[in-house]
């Protein structure tokens, strides 16, 4: 059997100016053969995860691009849902002028899914289901705990409000998270993606990162395919990042793809990748020795206790400063997410040190 290659279309954009946005969408639109006026009900979803005083150009999907969409998709609307106060983070990140659709104010729909490994039932605002085309619009952005916030992450978002910290309490760890992740997809399974990767966030993404200028923005039919060529611009393998791996495994998509664009090949922007990468690298010789901890510089913290509010197994006690039962935290990081002041991270212990110091030497042999 000879598996379908899918395009990805990769385009340099190198601003956010407006015209020079609305060319990019164009170029990758027409790059895809992808019809703008078949559609008459669409559903444009970005990542707005939160709104952050500093690098909010390099955490959320940046207005322009919904702009642009806008623009080719005449009917289209904008929806998401935020971890916390979703309408006041759209209005604060720009989004207000698209008159959005806030997803916690929905009717929800119950979805099954004999076929699902988690989430054999779930929510998802009945507007999603009704919609004749969804654009998914993510952010090409590093994760402490997925490695990487792409296409098939940024559905997460379809989930409703408080519900997300629900499914993170019940799907714990990295690999039945990702689970739960294509549980979503395959319910979902957008007909377009456009990511923006003008500004992209490296390190302890997805909102406590640096922001690392990348001049692109990529696009697909398949949210599989865009994720996988997402990972080869960080310089990930494939396979490192567990939602591709369990999408290709379920035929959702795979490792076939083929460039069009600006690039004969994927440009490999080696990003600095989380600390929560590295630590797993590291346990492979030291199991369980190398576990950060996650601490909160008081410097940064203004006691808004939206951490502690928003733990699904609220382990995170106020003394006044944030402290995180370790017996409870499952690790799901999203107390690292949320912060407005990305006053919490991932600290390295000794032992961590001392494999990476390690590494270092035997590289050198």
């Amino acid at each position: 059997m000879i598996k379908s290659i899918e395009k990805v279309a990769i385009v340099k954009c190198n601003s956010y100016d407006q015209k020079e946005i609305d060319r990019a969408i164009e170029k990758v639109l027409k790059l895809l053969d992808f019809p703008t006026s078949k559609y008459k009900n669409v559903l444009i979803k970005p990542n707005i995860i939160g709104y952050f005083k500093e690098n909010l150009e390099a955490i959320i999907t940046h207005p322009s691009i919904v702009k642009a969409l806008m623009k080719s998709f005449k009917n289209a609307r904008v929806g998401e849902s935020s971890f916390t106060d979703t309408e006041n983070n759209l209005r604060k990140a720009g989004y207000w002028k698209f008159k959005p659709i806030v997803f916690e104010e929905q009717k929800f729909i119950n979805i099954s899914d004999d076929k699902a490994k988690v989430l054999k039932h779930f929510y998802i605002p009945k507007i999603v289901k009704e919609a004749d085309l969804i654009i998914n619009a993510p952010k090409l952005k590093t994760h402490v705990l997925t490695k990487l916030t792409g296409a098939v992450k940024n559905l997460y978002g379809c989930i409703p409000g408080g519900i997300k910290q629900i499914y993170h309490r019940d799907a714990e760890g990295e690999e039945k998270f990702s689970n739960l992740l294509i549980d979503i997809y395959q319910n979902i399974k957008p007909e377009l993606n456009v990511m923006d990767a003008v500004i992209s966030m490296e390190g302890k993404g997805p909102t406590g990162g640096k922001p690392k200028k990348t001049n692109l923005i990529l696009a697909s039919r398949n949210a599989i395919a865009l994720d996988i060529a997402a990972s080869k611009v960080m310089g990930y393998k494939q396979k490192d990042i567990l939602t591709i791996k369990e999408a290709v495994k379920r035929n959702l998509g795979n490792y076939n793809i083929e460039i069009v664009g600006d690039f004969k090949e994927i440009p490999n922007l080696k990003f600095e990748k989380p600390s929560q990468f590295r630590r797993a690298m590291a346990n492979a010789l030291l199991v369980g020795m190398t576990k950060e901890k996650i601490v909160v510089d008081e410097n940064k913290c203004i006691k808004c206790k939206i951490c502690a509010k928003h733990c699904p197994m609220k382990a995170i006690n106020l003394n006044p400063y944030p402290t995180i039962d370790k017996r409870k935290c499952i690790r799901c990081f999203c107390c690292i997410e949320i912060c407005p002041n990305h006053a919490l991270h991932l600290k390295d212990n000794i032992m961590r040190k001392v494999v990476n110091v390690v590494k270092k030497v035997v590289k050198k042999f």
